[in-house]
């Protein structure tokens, strides 16, 4: 037996549900460009701080004087007689007045920077190792 034969919906409330979808979406349309959700993160501010230093590049670690001069010229024939022996590390000038600094290698322990001493002691007019910050050392 079918109950639903004689079931007829009430014109109005028909005439309710149109009306509301109407509503609903003028309101989306008129509105939508309000309707994007918006975050706000109250956090602390160590935690800047705290990811910034993680992104920072550098660490603490050894490089090795090798020479200082007023006379940038010297300073650039060191660097590239350096360069042309050991290719593979990394030469920095540095000017303090009134001095250039020229400043080689990217070391993580005063070991491996002596051991670089060890090797060009005598080729070069200063040889001394210096604790400052460096660049991650290259994997190559």
């Amino acid at each position: 037996m079918n109950l639903n034969k004689h079931f007829v919906l009430p014109k109005f409330l028909i005439y309710f549900a149109a009306m509301k979808g109407f509503f609903i979406l003028a309101f989306i349309l008129l509105f939508y460009k309000d309707l994007r959700a918006q975050i706000h993160v109250i956090a602390d501010p160590r935690i800047e701080q705290r990811v910034a230093s993680k992104n920072n590049k550098q660490m603490p670690g050894y490089r090795v004087q090798l020479c200082f001069d007023s006379d940038k010229t010297t300073i650039d024939q060191t660097r590239a007689q350096f360069v042309g022996e050991f290719p593979k590390i990394d030469t920095y000038v540095r000017f303090e007045a009134p001095n250039f600094n020229l400043m080689v290698g990217d070391f993580r322990t005063q070991k491996e920077a002596e051991e670089l001493v060890a090797l060009i002691r005598g080729r070069y007019p200063l040889t001394i190792v210096h604790k400052e910050q460096i660049n991650l050392p290259r994997i190559d």
